[in-house]
């Protein structure tokens, strides 16, 4: 079970760094962005000097006194000015997720790739494996799995992804053994479309075919004449926020057509109403390396593909590097704000959608897809499969233009 954010930020500088930040970033706080840099950069063992470039940028986007390009260029220099071993992989990622918070994306890479580096000289055998994973190096990835391995807890979502990614060459299967969710999906194709845009038809459907998509605040159903797959929807998946308005509101009915809801709640946690089938979703959690929060889809394929014999095609997701990424039948009321959202998924606030996508770590998150994708592990609509053949500084370039110049 995950502590809660203040206790998290009181015992883990790193964290109290990023959300600390966030959140004097969402109240246009300029102080507050000064005083959390001053005060954890000692635990991360930050220079002076390095804690006032940092804050002059942060504070210079929020203010808009600094540009998008003037502000990536100071990033990289911070990085290029450490060596990768002088700080912790952690603190690195930390300053990646800050990069990327004020929508410096391209130069967030700089701190990604000394992360590596400097992971590669840290005693974590597990995070070396998962480095590799990240580094999309599958070759790396078999070679330290089979040479670190063992049958320790922190090992076994390791073992099942590279047995996915892989092809059954290496890893270890760990299917999931909850029997209802097995029975419902072993050796079935499986589509999960999510809100964006997609080239799948319901002629892609098979017969027995179960769709997966994901439920929220005013999207639990979808229109049979407009959808491209005429609005069927086999599997729910709610996450944190869409659980508690299902709670909060008493709206558990709305799931009744679904075969089975999967929620995206702590293990342990209360699921909820008794009347509607409810179960926990399998969260990748263990395989993001950068402490970061699995998006909905990767959660979905990880779920699925947990069961034997599933079939999984993909679509109506490019990991935000779009235009719409969420056509007009799937954009949700935030009901934490009381407002509508547009085709970003924001509300129309500064720095909405950046910090999310920072909290996220949106590549980490491709990547765990794109692996797949680019071993023929799972099938991906038109789209989503040129996202997943984007190299990680093309990817990044194009969040910059369409969230970063802009502060989103």
């Amino acid at each position: 079970m995950r502590l809660p954010r203040p206790l998290r930020r009181l015992l883990d500088p790193h964290t109290g760094l990023i959300t600390g930040v966030k959140s004097a970033l969402r109240a246009g706080n300029q102080e507050g962005i000064a005083r959390t840099v001053a005060r954890y950069r000692r635990p991360l063992k930050l220079s002076g000097s390095e804690a006032d470039d940092l804050t002059r940028i942060l504070v210079g986007r929020l203010s808009d006194s600094v540009s998008h390009d003037e502000a990536s260029e100071s990033l990289q220099t911070i990085a290029s000015r450490l060596a990768p071993q002088s700080l912790h992989s952690t603190t690195w990622s930390a300053l990646e997720n800050l990069s990327r918070t004020i929508g410096c994306f391209s130069a967030s890479l700089a701190f990604t790739q000394r992360a590596h580096l400097a992971i590669e000289k840290e005693k974590s055998r597990p995070r070396l494996v998962l480095s590799a994973i990240h580094r999309r190096d599958l070759d790396l990835a078999i070679e330290h799995f089979r040479h670190y391995w063992t049958w320790d807890n922190d090992w076994f979502d390791i073992a099942h992804y590279i047995w996915v990614w892989s092809g059954g060459i290496s890893g270890v299967k760990a299917f999931d053994l909850e029997p209802e969710w097995a029975e419902l999906l072993t050796n079935r194709p499986v589509t999960i479309l999510g809100p964006a845009e997609t080239t799948l038809t319901k002629k892609n459907l098979k017969k027995n075919s179960l769709v997966a998509r994901v439920i929220m605040q005013d999207v639990v159903s979808w229109d049979t004449a407009s959808d491209p797959l005429g609005g069927q929807c086999d599997l729910a998946y709610a996450s944190r926020e869409t659980r508690n308005w299902l709670r909060e509101t008493g709206s558990w009915d709305q799931l009744a057509d679904f075969a089975v809801t999967s929620l995206r709640v702590d293990e342990g946690s209360e699921l909820g109403a008794s009347q509607v089938p409810l179960r926990r979703a399998h969260d990748p959690r263990r395989l993001m390396l950068g402490g970061s929060s699995p998006n909905m889809i990767p959660l979905m394929a990880w779920d699925v593909m947990r069961v034997p014999g599933v079939t999984l095609t993909m679509g109506g997701t490019t990991f935000f590097a779009s235009q719409e990424a969420y056509t007009a039948g799937n954009r949700r009321f935030k009901h934490t704000s009381g407002r509508a959202t547009d085709a970003t998924g924001s509300t129309g606030e500064l720095f909405e959608r950046c910090p999310t996508f920072a909290r996220h770590n949106v590549l980490e998150n491709l990547t765990l897809i794109a692996n797949w994708v680019s071993q023929g592990a799972v099938s991906a609509d038109r789209p989503m499969a040129r996202v997943a053949a984007l190299s990680p500084e093309d990817y990044m370039a194009e969040l910059d233009d369409l969230y970063g110049r802009d502060r989103r």
